[in-house]
């Protein structure tokens, strides 16, 4: 009876050990960290590296049954921090207006996500066409979070600390302590720029994180079921945020390698694991879209744009639409291969350009100082890599090393068609711990505290547990529920309101904290989202002085003595997406929930169409 009582008690403090760092996070957004604090853990910088670093390593040398809740409640800090100033500062750039509303590729995401919640086919909006997943996963989270914006990026963010815990656990179990510190820093300043936006680099991450936790279990006690699994969370998170493809030939070659028996190679494992990624792969790129009203050949169409590119010797994406003013996928398809034909060079010199970009980013980053830190960072970075590389290839029996040797090769051969020129490293987001596992082996082996051959020794229930708990969770979210939301979905009955002329009519629905206010100085309180002061919005704008939607912005404050309310809505009548700037003082006391109509002028501005909202209906 009183082992039994151990056991039970020993259960709850795991449990505790797990939920205490995820309701912190919670604790960390709520308590509104004045962005004078917070802005240092949302920049990087060579001493903040530095203080990250020991701080991963000192949680991870404490002893095992203090180190779930000091390492999982550090990871959830850390995230929640850099969001944290995102809401407290109103930051904008050319993804999001005061450090919560999507703009421009996040608003195509976000109108997607309507769609489908309004049971509209998700045409014409773009990247939620081209990548219907991520807007397929938001619809699911706005649903349950009763459409409200601030919970959803909060929950997204959370998934995002979730997943890299659980990869660097896998790490910590199978290389040490300063191995796994390192590659948990690594995988976190890659990912913390995009912390807050509502972008599917973000999602992409997260599950890329979940399916690198799920595969190496795989490579500690190979189980079908895992593995089905892990793959299968893999190829979302790759399809979610277009990546690095290669990735599963190699997966595939190395189950076939770690199957082998008494042979060579095991042909049917491999031709099983063929199998489950064919399936996985036209479950999500094909039958998916097609459940969402997408017709063929528009998801991945911009893949197009960038081989275009490449083709003509790395010139970019954009190079595509410049010079063929189209959009139209095979056309620019057809183009390059004409291309090719009488420049075949051009391609080659298209991918030496993608490795050299993708090798030597660290090489000119920062300025006086810490210029040269960063230099020795990504010196050191590098050596490491070429150090881990050279470990796994002497220990390729193992099979945890030839899974990180796979992995590595799987992202070291989709540089080429992922060229940095078109977005930096962020494609390769839902991979990234394929590839910082390399460095980690490095210094591994350089401390000689390498244990590839000894992982099962540190897992424990939770860390076997919460990778499939969490994944088949989020491939509900993403697959199956947008389908029947999308089937079920309707628009609400609403009244086309009578106008002027030259004004528009329009219909949207309000949502609890989608939206932000700019509020004048001396007005109310402000300092965090949705209330955002209106010269912190404008001090903390990295584009107000080249985008005309923030010059129509602002120009609309300065003409109104009230504060201004800033909605990113779902307009009913053109069934369109639309930004409103509608002045505090003409809504209703109490505007939540509710539809509200009325009568707006039209402003069009280079990427975006503005309501300035002149009359609303009682």
């Amino acid at each position: 009876m009183k082992e039994k009582t151990n056991i039970r008690k020993a259960d709850w403090l795991r449990v505790a050990s797990v939920v205490f760092p995820l309701l912190l996070f919670w604790v960390v957004l709520t308590i509104n960290v004045p962005s004078s604090f917070s802005q240092y853990f949302h920049q990087y910088s060579p001493a903040y590296f530095l203080i990250v670093l020991a701080l991963y390593y000192l949680s991870f040398r404490l002893p095992d049954k203090f180190q779930v809740v000091a390492c999982l409640s550090l990871t959830m800090i850390l995230f929640a921090l850099p969001l944290s100033n995102m809401w407290a500062s109103g930051f904008s750039d050319n993804a999001i207006i005061g450090g919560l509303l999507p703009y421009k590729d996040g608003g195509f995401y976000y109108y997607g996500a309507n769609l489908i919640l309004k049971g509209l086919p998700v045409v014409y909006a773009n990247q939620a066409t081209e990548r219907p997943l991520f807007p397929g996963f938001l619809a699911s989270v706005l649903f349950l979070t009763g459409q409200n914006l601030q919970i959803t990026i909060a929950i997204l963010v959370q998934l995002m600390g979730s997943g890299l815990y659980l990869a660097v656990r896998q790490i910590k179990n199978a290389l040490g302590v300063l191995s796994a510190s390192l590659f948990a820093v690594l995988l976190y300043f890659y990912i913390m720029p995009w912390t807050g936006y509502m972008m599917s680099e973000t999602l992409g991450f997260a599950l890329g994180c979940f399916g690198f936790a799920l595969i190496c279990l795989v490579a500690n006690k190979f189980k079908w079921v895992d593995l089905l699994l892990g793959l299968m969370v893999l190829m979302v998170a790759i399809s979610a945020r277009a990546g690095a493809f290669f990735v599963f030939p190699f997966l595939l070659l190395w189950v076939g390698w770690v199957r082998r028996g008494e042979k060579t190679f095991s042909w049917k494992d491999a031709m099983y694991a063929l199998v489950i990624i064919f399936v996985g792969y036209f479950l999500v790129n094909s039958i998916y879209a097609r459940l969402l009203g997408i017709p063929p050949g528009l998801t991945f169409r911009n893949f197009s744009y960038a081989l275009y590119g490449q083709v003509h010797g790395g010139a970019g994406w954009h190079s595509a639409i410049a010079e063929l003013d189209t959009r139209d996928s095979s056309m620019i398809y057809r183009a390059a291969w004409d291309y090719f034909r009488e420049h075949p060079s051009d391609l080659f010199i298209g991918f030496a350009k993608a490795y050299r970009d993708f090798f030597l980013a660290g090489w000119h980053a920062g300025d006086g100082w810490n210029y040269w830190l960063n230099f020795i960072f990504w010196l050191i970075t590098l050596a490491l890599t070429m150090l881990g590389l050279i470990r796994l290839f002497k220990d390729i029996r193992s099979n945890f090393s030839s899974l990180l040797l796979a992995g590595f090769m799987g992202v070291f051969f989709s540089i080429p068609f992922l060229p940095p020129v078109d977005g930096g490293t962020r494609f390769y987001a839902s991979t990234m711990p394929f590839f910082y596992a390399i460095p980690a082996v490095g210094v591994g082996w350089l401390l000689k505290n390498i244990q590839t051959k000894a992982m099962s020794l540190g897992h424990s229930r939770i860390e076997w547990i919460a990778p499939r708990f969490i994944s088949l969770t989020m491939l509900g979210l993403i697959l199956f529920l947008p389908p029947m939301l999308y089937k079920v979905g309707h628009k609400p009955a609403h009244q086309v309101p009578a106008c002027l002329p030259e004004q528009k009519p329009f219909v949207i629905e309000l949502h609890p904290r989608s939206y932000i206010d700019l509020v004048k100085d001396g007005s109310t309180q402000c300092g965090s989202v949705p209330e955002v002061c209106l010269s912190a919005s404008q001090k903390n704008n990295d584009e107000k002085s080249t985008d005309d939607f923030y010059q129509a912005l602002y120009n609309f404050t300065d003409n109104t003595t009230a504060d201004i309310r800033i909605i990113p809505a779902f307009e009913l009548v053109a069934e369109k997406m639309h930004y409103f700037f509608i002045s505090r003082d003409k809504l209703p006391d109490d505007p939540l929930p509710a539809l509200l109509s009325g009568c707006a002028t039209r402003i069009i501005t280079k990427n975006q169409t503005i309501f300035q909202v002149e009359t609303i209906n009682p």
